[in-house]
């Protein structure tokens, strides 16, 4: 019986190691699934930004419309600066109201369609739900600051994956012994 121990024993590690590494293989899918749904939603913010700045008149409209695509990349408070840059691009040509109304216009439906189509979206890719990838920003910005927030969403996926393996070990395990 001793000599049949060890065989077993070694058996457990391996059948760990590979749940270990399946859990790792799941965990980068998700993740590379979040980042692919994260680029090109700042493509597409880009570009949408790129056209309300050329409506609105900004002189270096391209450069202006990727940098706010790339401020849009930092949650909650990204959009806030894409929108001050817009605004500064747009009033150091004059000081007209009508430009500085159409990219603040612009920026508002931009907003919209990337709270309600892209992001949603993006979050699903990481397995997040929609409301939890509005959540976890805020609560990884006020815990951890700027870090916490980029990090929020994929950490919240990693960890959602973690959970759903322990939940299945453990049901596996009332279902072997049951109580």
């Amino acid at each position: 019986m001793a000599g049949d121990a060890k065989p077993a024993q070694q058996l457990d590690k391996v059948f760990r190691k590979l749940e270990r590494m399946s859990i790792a293989r799941d965990i980068f899918r998700t993740l590379g699934a979040w980042l692919k749904a994260q680029i090109l939603n700042a493509v597409v913010i880009a570009c949408l930004y790129g056209v309300v700045m050329a409506l609105a008149g900004v002189r270096w409209w391209l450069v202006t419309g990727f940098a706010c695509g790339a401020l849009n990349l930092v949650p909650l408070v990204g959009p806030v600066f894409a929108l001050g840059l817009g605004l500064a691009a747009r009033w150091s040509l004059n000081e007209e109201w009508a430009g500085l109304a159409w990219v603040a216009g612009g920026w508002l439906v931009i907003q919209l369609f990337d709270a309600f189509v892209l992001s949603p979206r993006a979050a699903g890719k990481a397995g997040v739900n929609p409301l939890l990838s509005i959540l976890a920003p805020i609560a990884g910005g006020l815990l951890f600051g700027p870090v916490g927030m980029l990090l929020a969403v994929p950490a919240t996926a990693a960890a959602i994956i973690v959970i759903r393996v322990a939940r299945g070990r453990r049901d596996d395990a009332q279902s072997v012994h049951p109580i």
